[in-house]
């Protein structure tokens, strides 16, 4: 029976669904911590949620490994190169968790401008005093949302805000198609422009070489001095300490935060300071509604790769070595 390491921590009900599916069919080695690793030495195929595979943990777990998978879709935590260089296939759950983290974009979205947990607290303090927090509130109706990244994250996200009244401009290294900018109601523009354009900032870029605090001390400058930066993407596309200079000089009005450089953020991080600022502990991706389907993509994928395939190019975050 072919072995199926789980490497890191999973959601309960997901390892659940994963021990059930595999009942008879595969043995699964679970490992939370990369200590542990050499207790998954001899798995055919290893599922990544939490602990970063580079070619010292490749090592650990031998070349008899067929295929790494990513539970969810950001790969910036495995060396996908060194991957590709042993043969080694890296998928990622491709679209699974699109609608959660869209969802999640557009509600920080709106607790940021609508300054809802500051809300919250004046309620739980038993004042009904709010003019001070509605006075410089806003509505996503009529403002402009600019996203970086139009894949199936910011495409869900832009269908999400036009339906509040939002404009929508857009930045893609890879634009998409004059139907599908018809479809979606959006207009294109330079990095630049979009920056400087939008009222709400959303991200939806991977994390690489080239995004890698993206978002810096230049691009706070370029923003409108109302402007909210939401990020649900990966924190190192934004440079921390430019995004909390930016935040205390006024340079921009508020930021909501899935993700982070650093995570989890100490307790004394200055962010958790700042009256108009939001930080979530990276659960943009993770519901349970998402398991299910999250276990049936990662089957499919081993399964493809144990009957002798390779997963389709859209799975891929090596797709290079293995497709022409």
């Amino acid at each position: 029976m072919e072995k199926i390491a789980m490497l890191g921590t999973f959601p309960e009900d997901g390892l659940e669904r994963m021990k059930t599916a595999c009942r008879n069919r595969y043995e699964l080695i679970c490992c939370t911590r990369r200590e542990m690793l050499a207790e998954a030495k001899g798995a055919d195929y290893a599922v990544l949620r939490g602990i970063p595979i580079g070619a010292a943990e490749m090592d650990l777990l031998g070349p008899q490994v067929k295929l790494y998978h990513r539970w969810g879709v950001g790969y910036d935590t495995v060396d996908v190169e060194e991957a590709g260089r042993r043969g080694i296939p890296v998928a990622i759950s491709t679209g699974v968790n699109s609608q959660a983290v869209a969802e999640l974009a557009v509600l920080l979205m709106l607790a940021c401008t609508r300054r809802l947990f500051a809300l919250a607290e004046r309620a739980r303090q038993g004042s009904g005093w709010k003019e001070d927090i509605t006075d410089e509130s806003c509505l996503l109706s009529g403002k402009c949302v600019g996203l970086l990244g139009l894949g199936n994250i910011g495409s869900r996200v832009c269908r999400m805000v036009r339906t509040f009244g939002a404009h929508v401009c857009y930045y893609d290294p890879f634009r998409a198609t004059a139907q599908k900018e018809e479809e979606l109601g959006v207009t294109f523009a330079a990095f630049d422009e979009v920056v400087a354009r939008a009222d709400i900032l959303s991200l939806h870029l991977p994390l690489n070489e080239s995004t890698y605090h993206i978002i810096g001390k230049e691009t706070f400058q370029t923003m409108k001095k109302s402007a909210v930066l939401v990020n649900t993407a990966r924190g190192g596309i934004v440079d921390t300490q430019a995004l909390v200079e930016a935040l205390a000089g006024g340079e921009i009005w508020g930021a909501a935060l899935d993700t982070a450089e650093e995570e989890p953020l100490p307790a004394d991080h200055p962010l958790f300071a700042m009256e108009k600022v939001i930080v979530l502990p990276h659960a943009g991706g993770s519901s349970k509604d998402l398991n299910a389907d999250m276990v049936d993509c990662i089957l499919h994928n081993i399964e493809t790769v144990a009957s002798g395939g390779c997963p389709q190019k859209r799975f891929l975050a090596n797709a290079g070595y293995f497709q022409s």
